[in-house]
């Protein structure tokens, strides 16, 4: 991505978290971060969306805002079912993206879509915004500094009362816990251990009438005595903290 005055972006999909995204990229300096297009399947959403944001330009369908050449990165919010088409639609026009939680809903579409960018020499990153907290720097250099000793445990409770939002119990949405708040905890994993897990141990599922996930219990095991022990759940508020614990303390992450 080529440094310029204006990094100029496209939002795909005028949604609740698409919002939200904008919001939050109105406190960055405006001469940095713009936004100059949004889009939706639905033309008179997307026109509302440009007109509370003050956008100034407004697509009814993605196949324009990938073809708009001042667009030069896009964040895709769109619901998880469509993140690989419209993904892949971006990066197959040259377009650098940011995709919101979860990339894809299967190891085999987010492999191609990396693979892609990398053809098209173009950016392409999961919006994993937990990564990014001061917390999370912290925590890196709590580590590097040996400070806790070697990492033994990572245990994570995180629960919010979600189950009856539709981008979580609907299975042909690609409803799942696992996949809307789950993935922290799997990052958070990774994030300390470094490495995959060699082994997964679900301990205990709930689903609901559609037999999606709303609550799971699971352990991972990265070898050597490592461990991440989790709860997530939608049925209801946890106090959303994870305790790394090493051989000289612990670490409390909130």
């Amino acid at each position: 991505m080529q440094c310029q005055a204006n990094l100029n972006w496209g939002i795909a999909a005028a949604g609740r978290i698409t919002q939200d995204f904008v919001t939050a990229l109105g406190t960055v300096e405006k001469s940095r971060h713009v936004v100059v297009a949004v889009a939706d399947v639905d033309g008179q959403r997307a026109q509302q969306f440009a007109q509370r944001n003050q956008i100034p330009r407004h697509y009814d369908g993605f196949d324009a805002l990938a073809l708009d050449r001042e667009v030069d990165v896009v964040y895709v919010g769109t619901l998880n079912p469509f993140h690989y088409a419209v993904v892949h639609l971006m990066l197959a026009r040259g377009k650098n993206v940011l995709c919101e939680t979860p990339m894809c809903l299967s190891v085999e579409q987010a492999k191609e879509l990396y693979t892609l960018a990398e053809q098209r020499g173009v950016f392409l990153m999961e919006g994993m915004w937990s990564r990014f907290f001061p917390s999370y720097d912290r925590l890196r250099e709590l580590l590097n500094h040996d400070v806790i000793g070697e990492v033994t445990q990572v245990k994570v409770q995180h629960g919010f009362r979600l189950a009856h939002m539709e981008r979580v119990c609907n299975r042909s949405l690609g409803g799942s816990i696992l996949m809307d708040i789950g993935i922290y905890a799997l990052q958070l994993g990774l994030f300390v251990f470094g490495v995959s897990p060699v082994k997964i141990l679900p301990s205990g599922t709930q689903l609901n009438k559609e037999r999606v996930d709303v609550q799971i219990e699971f352990m991972l095991d990265y070898g050597d005595g490592r461990r991440l022990v989790a709860l997530v759940t939608g049925l209801e508020n946890l106090e959303n903290d994870a305790v790394i614990t090493g051989t000289k303390g612990e670490i409390k992450l909130y």
